[in-house]
């Protein structure tokens, strides 16, 4: 038994029953493996799951789109976070160090602290709601109370990020397979009963309607993007950035798009009154059982990553713990969370969410972006800096600030709505965008001036 934990563990950076031990720090060169074709098939799994659904289900059954544009629109928002999720994996296996570390290097040590914080709430955010999806399921199959679901569910999800890096790769691995099997059944069981327009005459429909599912199915994406370094970290430094961009972008791309027009596609035969509706009215009988049961399991696909990169970003963000034990208090704080959400308004909320988190990462990305691949310009950041408590601020924070008021105007949801948003409809959906474009902008500006860094300080000294 000892033995197989070493093996589903992380080599030298796990103790003795497997777990993985490896926190900030950055990975030495003796210590990477693998290949990039791994992270094809973790952010496949992480995107092949229910939440992609339910996202392209709201773009015909809440937001009254026709399936046609819905299936453009989500493809276009798909591509976009997924080649964000690309090119930020390629810095993982390029300096072995994980995503918001690195950010350290536009917004400084404290200034990066506001990004730290909110992946751990995005983190969070996001296991409430993979995990209401997977009490929906649990709830219809086994009629039990909603507390128990919770428990099962907290349990479940809680064992592959304690145990670490290798084993999720190797869960997304076998959980690809599985639901791919699942989803192709899906798929050809809605062929025959799928319509070409909106299930209601639904508001906002039309332009709006295409650029809120643009903006959602984005945003249900787009915080990967401060999560992809973390998985590929442990790749070797010589790994070719193509390969690593094809199989990280290609996996989320490939699943997002399938999956979202599928949901998209079963929106189209009625309004949506919680998730399991999605197959209940489309599968009688075992055979649905069947496919919820599978679900289910696609919902451990994405809440994992969730608490490990939560975990790591609590971290980042100062807490002085374990990261084992980071991710037990991440995934306490979802559960006490999901306990108090409970079963009430889903599409609503899971549209507020959405929208809110893409508000900050957006602007956060495209900081990244501009910081990496064009004041950088191929060259690595000075490691040394990066753990520097001295590097305190950096234009990043100033710059995403920017970005984020930019936005305002322009946020459309049930807790606030901007004056552009208000009058016009559909500019209300750009908001992520307009943070998107100011702040990368605005941070272009602020460093024009910035000498270009040093080379990259070695990883293998300790």
């Amino acid at each position: 038994m000892v033995s197989l934990f070493r093996r589903i563990g992380s080599g030298s950076d796990a103790n003795p029953i497997g777990i993985e031990m490896a926190g900030t720090e950055p990975i030495p060169g003796d210590r990477r493996h693998g290949r990039p074709r791994t992270l094809f098939t973790l952010w496949f799994g992480a995107n092949i799951q229910f939440a992609t659904l339910s996202v392209g289900a709201l773009s015909t059954s809440v937001f009254g789109l026709d399936l046609i544009p819905a299936a453009c629109a989500i493809a276009l928002g798909t591509l976009f976070s997924a080649t964000l999720v690309g090119l930020f994996s390629t810095r993982g296996a390029r300096i072995g160090i994980g995503q918001l570390i690195q950010s350290r290097g536009p917004f400084g040590w404290f200034g990066n602290l506001p990004s730290a914080i909110f992946t751990v709430l995005n983190g969070v955010g996001w296991c409430v709601v993979d995990s209401l999806l997977g009490i929906f399921i649990l709830r219809s199959l086994l009629d039990i109370g909603f507390t128990t679901a919770v428990a099962i569910v907290a349990g479940a999800q809680l064992i592959v990020p304690l145990i670490g890096y290798r084993l999720i790769h190797s869960m997304e691995k076998f959980l690809s397979g599985v639901l791919v099997i699942a989803f192709a059944v899906v798929s050809v069981l809605a062929f025959g009963k799928m319509g070409s327009s909106a299930a209601v005459d639904s508001t906002p429909g039309g332009l709006t309607a295409f650029v809120l599912t643009l903006s959602v199915t984005s945003a249900r994406a787009l915080g990967w993007s401060a999560y992809s370094s973390d998985y590929s970290r442990y790749l070797p430094a010589d790994t070719p950035p193509a390969r690593t961009f094809l199989a990280a972008a290609g996996g989320s791309a490939v699943a997002g798009i399938w999956i979202g027009v599928l949901g998209a596609a079963l929106g189209t035969v009625g309004k949506i009154t919680e998730p399991t509706s999605l197959i209940s009215h489309l599968v009688p009988g075992m055979t649905a059982k069947l496919i919820l049961v599978t679900l289910l399991a696609s919902t451990l696909a994405s809440t994992v990553l969730d608490l490990y990169s939560g975990s790591m970003a609590a971290l980042v963000a100062g807490v002085r713990v374990p990261r084992w034990l980071s991710v037990i208090g991440v995934c306490g704080v979802s559960t006490v969370l999901t306990l108090w959400v409970g079963e009430h308004g889903f599409a609503g909320h899971f549209q507020d969410f959405l929208l809110l988190t893409s508000y900050w990462v957006a602007p956060w990305a495209a900081v990244n972006l501009v910081a990496f691949w064009w004041r950088e310009r191929g060259r690595n950041p000075r490691i040394g800096e990066l753990y520097d408590t001295g590097h305190r601020f950096g234009w990043g924070l100033p710059a995403t600030l920017v970005g984020v008021i930019a936005s305002v105007p322009f946020m459309t949801q049930s807790l606030y709505t901007g004056p552009v948003a208000a009058k016009f409809p559909a500019l209300g959906a750009c908001g992520q965008l307009i943070g998107f474009t100011a702040a990368g902008l605005t941070y272009l500006g602020l460093t024009a001036r910035k000498a270009a860094p040093a080379p990259m300080l070695a990883v293998d000294a300790e």
